[in-house]
């Protein structure tokens, strides 16, 4: 299994701007104290093994949000490990914080091995679990790709796979006032 590094910035999703619609709440876990007393919509959870990848997704789902005006509360975590480690984590971090969503970010580059085969279905299958247990939407945004360039241009400005998941977040939270 390979990383990616920070090689081709121009292809990657940048921070479109500090003032947003909605409220960002970057929450640092080491720091953070249980005195957080309001509600939180949508929680993000990216890993921080291919972390240039995450973060250029992360950038193109926070930029979608505030084009289309989102005006609800979204927290962001970046938590330690790669792909593996995310389901468990945000087990956890859900049963914290109640969002009414969830957007796991994350990217599993092929190698030479099996591995990726085994990684790619086992995580896949805890995310969808998780969400079953946890009566809770949440979006499978672990990029499964073949090569550093799949997932370059996916995560980047060629499919910006974040925008994709910014706009299927809110579909399905407005869908959800209906139910």
């Amino acid at each position: 299994m390979s990383t990616i590094d920070n090689n081709d910035t121009n292809a990657l999703i940048s921070s479109r701007s500090s003032k947003r619609s909605y409220t960002l709440i970057d929450l640092d876990l080491n720091e953070y104290k249980d005195n957080f007393d309001s509600h939180i919509d949508i929680v993000v959870l990216y890993s921080n093994y291919n972390l240039f990848i995450n973060q250029s997704i992360l950038n193109g789902y926070l930029n979608q949000l505030d084009i289309k005006k989102f005006l609800g509360k979204v927290a962001i975590i970046k938590i330690p490990g790669g792909a593996f480690e995310l389901p468990v984590l945000a087990s956890k971090i859900i049963n914290k914080y109640n969002p009414k969503i969830s957007l796991i970010i994350g990217c599993i580059v092929k190698g030479d091995t099996k591995h990726y085969d085994f990684l790619s279905q086992t995580v896949t299958n805890a995310i969808s679990t998780l969400s079953l247990q946890k009566n809770i939407p949440i979006l499978n945004g672990i990029l499964t790709v073949e090569s550093n360039q799949q997932a370059m241009d996916r995560a980047g400005k060629k499919l910006n796979k974040g925008s994709e998941y910014a706009n299927v977040t809110l579909e399905i939270l407005e869908f959800s006032k209906k139910l």
